[in-house]
């Protein structure tokens, strides 16, 4: 009976040693498939921000280019924004996204410019828009949360990424 006992041991420790090399084996494979993945293709955020200026905006940027080290974005957007005690009212915004980094956080700097009608004058207004920053976006996909400093001053923004 000892002997039969011993047989099984021995064979639920091979039974067992295998199944740790097999998981060993498949996160080696995880984990070099995650590495190449890159950032999603579209992504839907409101942000806002105001210090010297204020601005208010939905955005949608669209992946245009993307590298190791490096994903650039188009984006187009609508909403407000203006100097304070100067112009300001409703317009749209072109500008380009560049950020660096892997995995979920990221330096961001966006440059384009953002035109408005003026409530007050009934005239048209160019802002432009520089914006460095920080955003929280993993690569698969999900929300996606930006904390910016540019010309307007300092803000916020929350959306979600395809």
């Amino acid at each position: 009976m000892k002997t039969h006992l011993l047989k099984l041991s021995l064979y639920a420790y091979k039974i067992v040693l295998i199944g740790l090399l097999s998981l060993l084996v498949c996160n080696k494979i995880e984990a070099q498939t995650i590495e190449k993945a890159t950032l999603s293709k579209i992504n839907i955020y409101a942000d806002i921000g105001g210090h010297f200026g204020a601005q208010a905006s939905i955005n949608i940027e669209s992946k245009i280019h993307s590298s190791n080290k490096l994903t650039w974005y188009a984006r187009g957007g609508i909403g407000a924004s203006g100097i304070i005690m100067a112009t300001g009212g409703p317009g749209g915004l072109a500008a380009i996204t560049m950020l660096t980094g892997k995995g979920n956080k990221h330096f961001e700097i966006n440059a384009g410019a953002f035109v408005g009608k003026d409530l007050e004058n009934e005239n048209i207004y160019l802002f432009p828009l520089i914006d460095f920053g920080y955003r929280y976006q993993k690569p698969e996909g999900g929300l996606l949360f930006k904390a910016k400093l540019g010309i307007l001053g300092i803000g916020i923004g929350l959306g979600y990424a395809f």
